[in-house]
């Protein structure tokens, strides 16, 4: 008698092979179970549009203190939320000057806010200085920046002449188009 000693085609699933797939089907699981319990991800704006902006304040000031709050009233006021550490708040550092340029002259105010530490004052001066930003900029302004809401930096809102957020980076269109719509409001 002969005995048959070829392979066949098919193997039967290793013992690591199932386990490898209990694993991969595990893991899938657990995300989509994760993605339907979990709370939605912050978003980047902070602050709604349509709310009223909190009082701007910090511990110290570079670039000289904000204008007082009732020089303020029905001006445009673009507010920055950064910090030295953020690349992306550094990234966007040129556009703003360029910005803040452009409607230096038209009754727009920007203020720049950190929750860095007094302690980093002389850094913030440095990268101020580096790209040349000349608006006033508030060191440890943790209270007001929790109150925009700001729990992703960068984070810019545009707040209108009366008061309210009229745009954050979860609107649509521009930072220069949100500008140019509040000074509409304004009748510029």
């Amino acid at each position: 008698m002969h005995e048959d000693t070829s392979i066949p085609d098919e193997l039967p699933p290793s013992p690591i092979w199932r386990f490898t797939k209990l694993l991969l089907v595990s893991g899938v699981l657990s995300i989509i179970l994760l993605w339907v319990i979990l709370p939605p991800r912050a978003t980047v704006g902070g602050l709604e549009v349509g709310s009223p902006a909190p009082h701007i304040y910090a511990m110290e000031w570079v670039n000289d203190p904000p204008p007082k709050p009732n020089e303020l009233k029905g001006k445009i006021i673009v507010v920055n939320a950064w910090a030295t550490w953020c690349h992306n708040c550094i990234r966007e550092m040129p556009e703003l000057v360029e910005l803040e340029e452009k409607y230096r002259d038209r009754d727009v105010q920007f203020i720049g806010l950190t929750n860095e530490s007094v302690q980093s004052q002389e850094e913030i001066e440095r990268v101020l200085g580096k790209f040349g930003v000349t608006w006033p900029n508030g060191i440890s302004a943790v209270e007001p920046l929790y109150n925009f809401k700001a729990e992703l930096i960068p984070a810019v809102w545009v707040i209108g002449p009366d008061g309210k957020v009229v745009w954050n980076y979860d609107s649509p269109g521009t930072l220069d188009d949100a500008i140019e719509d509040a000074l509409a409001m304004v009748g510029e």
